[in-house]
């Protein structure tokens, strides 16, 4: 994921990821399927966390 200047990264729990975490391209495919844009194993229980620019609304 290339980092955009002035925007944040955002973090969620894989909903679809079941077990530890070991290999993170499994994760990055499963993420990518429910609509993020990368995944990584993190943490110390080994999660499978998704990434994604932040939504910020426009006033």
């Amino acid at each position: 994921v290339e980092m955009v200047e002035g925007q944040q990264m955002c973090e969620a729990k894989s909903m679809n990821w079941k077990g530890m975490c070991m290999k993170w391209r499994k994760c990055r495919q499963v993420c990518i399927s429910q609509g993020f844009t990368d995944g990584r194993c993190k943490g110390f229980t080994r999660n499978c966390i998704c990434i994604k620019l932040c939504f910020v609304p426009s006033n």
